[in-house]
């Protein structure tokens, strides 16, 4: 087993080599190509932005369009100079200053209306000259962005002028209005997060509109070689790739360039993790090849073992191993054979012993009732001889006989109701001749109790207990109420024994209930004897319950499992 763990290492080795030598050749073309793939979905994602802007641009101009004060100026009736002109433009001032704040790349906002022979601007146009030269596209009505170079001679050397034209709610052109556009802030509010070396646009003519560099690169667009980089193309240098693509906007056409490192090292990163990810599901595949190799010789001859333990648990010491494996697993079936056979014979032993313990338990239980029984009933005897001195002593002594035979157990430890009855009844007999009709018996006996088996003398101590310690002491006619039923719905056999005597404390009959310190009432055989041979017999789940208030009588009752005579 091991040579053949050893071979499948072996060869899932070299087929892992190869793998990892063809992934590492096809690492750099394949990471190459998804940089470009990268590059040019975070390119599409700028042009968005930039077109965006530009439609955020438009929503303003409808926004001032539709004002009220705008549109009241674009109508003409206004008298110049007046009061009204003055608020008028005093609000569309205010207004294209507080559209204009939204826009952090817009510098400047001017509007002209046709019926006015003056421009509003958010910046002053004082030192500017006449708006026809300074501005040439305001007055005309078809969108267009054009761009001029700064005045101030900042950074790219150009801005960006967007003109539309203005319409009333009638889309008739009142006039027109101009963004001035700084690109600085828009462009660096887009890239400002992305690891780029430079970003530029340039016109259809080539001019660079915009121009940023991070880090020193390729030189690969110059000024003058703007009109080269009109097509949308992906260029790869030696440590950089520059995206080209293009951006149309309302009267022209724009081309955003993108230049990022190429991060080669990385691909080859990359490409061993790939390479590792491969490794690492091969060395999955191996460890469940070895687990199912283990699993034949191993894990099945270990389950079946398990399974024949569990039997044995459950009592089955025949389930012996006969299972053909390998030498290990055959020697450890052998030892378990023998322990089954050393676990048979010891529990066989201990029943043995169980069994031996419990006779001598009864033998000196019985022992104990049958020398009491029989000083009761020869004192019995004593006393009729003194009372009546009649030959009805003949009578007594054959009840006498009858109750010594049960009492010595011919035959056998248990007996059946009706014969426990008979008992009973020959027990009265002999306590008549003593008390006379001082004693009166009233049986319920249930007739399918009737075949019951019971233990043996289970009830006489319990009339006797009855008739000395609660009807003798009360100097009354005494009533025994025996009770005998079935209660199907817990399979259970109620022997019940009741008395009018004199009863005994609460306290009192719940310690002889537990077994407790009361003093035992039948000449040291008691109530405790007759619950420990209910113990022996049946275990701890049933019991003797006794129920007693003084001079209210005791009512004893025995809960015994129902066993039916076989024999009818």
């Amino acid at each position: 087993m091991v040579r053949m763990l050893i071979y499948i290492v072996l060869i899932c080795s070299a087929f892992i080599t190869s793998c990892i030598y063809y992934y590492s050749v096809q690492a750099s073309s394949k990471t190459q190509l998804a940089m470009g793939e990268q590059l040019q979905q975070l390119h599409d994602q700028t042009l968005v932005r930039i077109q965006k802007s530009f439609e955020e641009l438009d929503h303003t101009l409808r926004l001032i369009s539709n004002d009220y004060a705008i549109q009241r100026l674009s109508e003409g009736t206004v008298i110049t100079d007046s009061a009204e002109d003055r608020a008028l433009r005093e609000y569309a001032d205010y207004l294209l200053r507080s559209q204009r704040s939204q826009f952090p790349f817009v510098t400047n906002i001017c509007m002209s209306l046709d019926v006015l022979s003056y421009t509003l601007c958010t910046e002053s146009l004082a030192s500017v000259p006449p708006i026809d030269t300074t501005i040439p596209t305001l007055r005309k009505y078809d969108r267009s962005i054009l761009t001029r170079e700064k005045k101030d001679g900042g950074a790219g050397g150009y801005e960006v002028l967007y003109t539309a034209p203005l319409m009333n709610r009638k889309n008739v052109i009142k006039g027109s209005i101009q963004f001035t556009l700084m690109l600085d802030p828009l462009m660096k509010d887009i890239y400002s997060k992305m690891p780029l070396l430079r970003n530029q646009l340039v016109d259809s003519n080539g001019v660079i509109m915009y121009s940023t560099q991070t880090t020193t690169g390729n030189e690969w667009i110059q000024k003058e070689e703007g009109s080269k980089a009109t097509t949308e193309t992906l260029q790869w240098g030696k440590v950089s790739v520059v995206s080209t693509k293009k951006l149309e906007l309302p009267g022209t056409v724009w081309f955003s360039q993108l230049e990022t490192k190429q991060f080669l090292e990385n691909s080859f990163a990359e490409a061993f993790q790939s390479t590792l990810g491969l490794f690492i599901v091969w060395l999955l595949l191996l460890c469940i090849l070895c687990m199912l190799v283990f699993q034949h010789y191993s894990a099945r001859p270990m389950k079946h073992l398990r399974g024949l333990m569990n039997r044995a648990e459950l009592g089955d010491f025949k389930a012996y191993w006969v299972h053909k494996s390998s030498r290990d697993w055959n020697e450890l079936g052998e030892s378990y054979n023998q322990m089954l056979n050393r676990l048979e014979e010891l529990i066989r032993q201990v029943k043995r012993e169980e069994s031996l313990k419990k006779e001598a338990e009864m033998e000196a239980l019985q022992y104990q009732l049958n020398p009491h029984f029989l000083y009761n009933t020869l004192n019995t005897i004593k006393w009729v001889a003194k009372m009546h001195q009649t030959p009805q002593i003949a009578e007594v002594v054959t009840s006498l006989v009858r109750l010594l035979q049960a009492s010595l157990g011919k035959k056998g430890d248990f007996i059946t109701v009706r014969e426990e009855i008979e008992l009973i009844h020959d027990y009265i007999d002999i306590q008549a001749f003593r008390y006379g009709d001082k004693i009166r018996m009233e049986y319920q006996i249930d007739s399918i109790s009737e075949g019951c088996l019971v233990p043996r003398m289970i009830l006489q101590p319990l009339l006797e207990n009855a008739i000395i310690h609660g009807i003798e002491p009360s100097r009354q006619v005494g009533i025994i109420r025996i009770a005998i039923w079935i209660e199907a719905e817990r399979d259970l056999l109620i022997c019940q024994v009741e008395d009018n005597g004199i009863g005994m404390m609460e306290d009192k009959a719940l310690e002889s209930t537990s077994g407790g310190g009361m003093r035992e009432r039948m000449s040291g055989i008691g109530l405790r004897h007759i619950r420990e041979k209910i113990k022996l017999y049946y275990g701890s789940g049933y019991s003797m319950n006794i129920v007693s208030k003084l001079g209210h009588g005791t009512t004893i009752r025995l809960t015994l499992p129902v066993h039916q005579n076989e024999e009818g």
